[in-house]
């Protein structure tokens, strides 16, 4: 139960907030910051512990026990909301950072006024579980005789690889680029989502005896006999690099790429490795037009500014979305968008 019942009258929201715009566009940090720990239980107090919790079932895909963590977070009970987080999701360290909180969309608060800041206490008790040494590794206590091949190393593969291993299973993750991680590490920017994060995460997951095998393309390197010979059981989660073309006049002309070639090949520029030609894009010195104003849009937008483009602009077919719950949304249901788009 909540500490403070009135909390969500008293207490302002309080958001971790961005670095100034000066300064960010000239670094590849993380652009947002995190939340004193003092701050985190205030806000935590805003929590209304309502009696039918929309932020849980239905606005977070992981149906993560939110009030229940909001609850141990203004108790100052950090461990125990830390073991409760981790028993719906895999890696808050990273749902904390990209995640576009439909959850703080369907909270029964942002009614009447300013939703909890779910996704900044989420990841301040991930944070400050890495920083207690609270979150280490733990191999399964007994070993199965099963193995199992998951090909692709993206939020899906390392989700699947975890909870497989923590099962006791055996698993073997193969991925065909350089680094493990998928679009975590090549397709969300390092100013979104530091790769150092991923890799701390990939590390704990070694560590506890899962196994990463880098540079292998299944089906060229692999066969899938080799793979049935190998292993009970092959996970794929490969997943979509299929993008959405435009059949429109001029096309074909040069200067006209797809997002995430764009996006790959700065983030394996900032990793050290080499950039294949099909990725060696930069909009230094150019103007830039983006089309499509989502997540993807905006990640492209902030790369180009940061690689030193000479101007942005960024195309939406969409109206601009309202800054408060649309009319479309009256209720404490999942916004059509995440709130954060």
């Amino acid at each position: 139960m909540a500490n403070n019942p009135t909390g969500f009258l008293d207490i302002p929201r309080k958001a971790a907030g961005y670095r100034d715009r000066d300064e960010r566009i000239h670094d590849w940090q993380a652009v947002e910051r995190l939340l004193p720990e003092d701050q985190v239980r205030r806000q935590a107090e805003r929590c209304m512990d309502c009696g039918t919790p929309f932020c849980h079932g239905c606005g977070c895909p992981l149906a993560n026990l939110i009030p229940e963590t909001n609850a141990l977070v203004q108790q100052g009970r950090w461990r125990e909301a830390l073991d409760l987080l981790l028993s719906t999701s895999n890696f808050p360290e990273f749902t904390g950072r990209i995640c576009p909180a439909l959850c703080e969309g369907s909270c029964v608060l942002g009614l009447v006024g300013d939703a909890v800041t779910i996704r900044n206490i989420e990841l301040a008790i991930i944070e400050k579980g890495f920083a207690e040494g609270w979150v280490k590794p733990r191999p399964p206590a007994q070993r199965l005789q099963t193995r199992v091949a998951v090909i692709g190393s993206g939020p899906a593969g390392l989700a699947v690889a975890d909870s497989l291993n923590r099962m006791g299973h055996a698993v073997t993750l193969y991925e065909n680029a350089p680094r493990p991680g998928g679009i975590l590490r090549y397709g969300i920017p390092e100013f979104k989502l530091e790769k150092a994060v991923v890799d701390r995460r990939v590390n704990l997951m070694k560590a506890e005896g899962v196994v990463f095998e880098c540079g292998v393309q299944v089906g060229d390197d692999l066969s899938v006999k080799f793979l049935h010979s190998r292993f009970d059981a092959v996970v794929l989660t490969g997943g979509s690099r299929t993008p959405r073309d435009l059949n429109v006049p001029g096309r074909e002309m040069d200067g006209i790429h797809f997002a995430l070639d764009y996006l790959r090949g700065q983030n394996l520029r900032i990793d050290g490795d080499p950039v294949p030609p099909a990725f060696d894009i930069t909009a230094a010195g150019k103007h830039v037009v983006v089309i499509g104003g989502g997540d993807t849009g905006s990640d492209c937008l902030g790369t180009a500014l940061r690689q030193g483009a000479k101007s942005v602009l960024q195309i939406e077919i969409l109206p601009e979305p309202p800054a408060s719950r649309a009319p479309a949304n009256p209720w404490a249901s999942r916004p059509p968008s995440g709130p954060s788009e």
